[in-house]
């Protein structure tokens, strides 16, 4: 599935990140994965990816320095494990995630460096030095990118021309 090998959430033993959206099924195929809650739809946690790439993808939406849409696939095709995980487009089985990307922005910034820092931790785990110091490095990066895009922005941006009362965003 990636460079890490198979999805860390496949160990029981490894928290991975997730983030809560509206998950529908159509027995055992993925039927639609919303941001708001929709009819039929349960509550449930999807899975970060732990590919470099889509994280990296994912860290742009999560800026707005990308107008790619999430999409989200099953993570395991056969059996009874129903976990639902982030994905290219294109992707077997991938379904475009529907609602506002905006809505998500925060909480995807914060669960793709987790995600980042996560598998870092798995490669020091594994003895892996160099690799953990790669995902290390990616997730300063989204973190100095996500500072120098607050950067430079006025206090009326932020506020949309509102009082702040002295917070800055």
């Amino acid at each position: 599935m990636d460079a890490i090998g198979p999805h860390p959430a496949l160990d029981p033993a490894v928290a991975w990140p997730t983030l809560g959206m509206w998950v529908r099924w159509d027995g055992g195929r993925l039927d639609l994965v919303s941001l708001a809650p929709t009819r039929d739809a349960q509550a449930d946690q999807v899975l970060l990816p732990c590919d470099p790439e889509l994280l990296i993808q994912l860290g742009k939406i999560s800026l707005g320095r990308s107008r790619a849409g999430p999409y989200a696939v099953r993570l395991v095709q056969e059996g009874t494990d129903h976990r639902v995980v982030l994905c290219r487009r294109g992707s077997e089985g991938a379904i475009r995630i529907s609602g506002t990307g905006s809505s998500m922005a925060d909480p995807l910034y914060a669960k793709t460096r987790a995600a980042m820092l996560a598998a870092g931790r798995e490669h020091r785990a594994e003895g892996n030095q160099d690799e953990a110091a790669q995902w290390s490095a990616m997730a300063r990066q989204l973190l100095m990118t996500k500072r120098l895009s607050r950067r430079g922005r006025s206090i009326r941006t932020i506020s949309g021309g509102l009082p702040t009362f002295g917070k800055h965003g």
